[in-house]
């Protein structure tokens, strides 16, 4: 799936091996394992979702480049012809396993202001937002800061958060302290 990173453009991949939790990823393969190995060929076969970012996030010149992504993708695995197009270079993006995404829990409830945006990427340490929870007040503000270098992958699109909701996802290159297993979600 190096091709698909490198039409798209993504900054990271996370990848997973087991998915027990019904997702789309784990819907699409489920028709393939409980049938003979000569017929799943499952060393032919994966499961991605390329995430599209957020309502807040999205402008016509993201969409556009989106398309272009996939239109890339769809010529380099041969899908639509257009000897035009140069095949994608190879993916130099981030890739790390679903244990390596840090949620980061909001320690207070306010309203967020962001330092960062998904794509960027970050030193550890480094301020990710501040949550405003007694305006004008002395220590009214709470600041939340990197605990490992990585890439932001997503943000509330609401700027009022509850104590303890996920403010963003960042993965980096070790496992993240309050890890989670299968989806990320509920």
């Amino acid at each position: 799936m190096a091709d698909c990173a490198a039409a798209m453009g993504v900054d990271a991949v996370v990848l997973w091996s087991e998915d027990t939790d019904g997702t789309f990823e784990g819907a699409s393969i489920m028709p393939y394992q409980n049938v003979p190995a000569n017929v799943a060929k499952l060393d032919r076969r994966v499961a991605t979702t390329v995430e599209y970012r957020g309502i807040l996030d999205v402008d016509g010149a993201l969409a556009a480049s989106d398309a272009d992504g996939l239109y890339r993708l769809l010529v380099a695995r041969g899908v639509i012809a257009d000897s035009a197009l140069p095949a994608p270079g190879p993916f130099t993006g981030f890739v790390a396993p679903l244990e390596n995404i840090d949620m980061m829990p909001a320690p207070r409830a306010g309203a967020v202001l962001y330092d960062v945006k998904p794509g960027d990427r970050v030193a550890k340490g480094a301020r990710l937002a501040t949550i405003i929870h007694a305006p004008g007040e002395t220590d009214g503000r709470t600041e939340v800061f990197a605990p490992q270098d990585g890439i932001i992958l997503t943000r509330r699109s609401r700027r009022i958060i509850r104590a303890g909701e996920d403010l963003l996802k960042l993965v980096g290159d070790r496992k993240s302290a309050d890890a989670r297993s299968g989806t990320l979600e509920d």
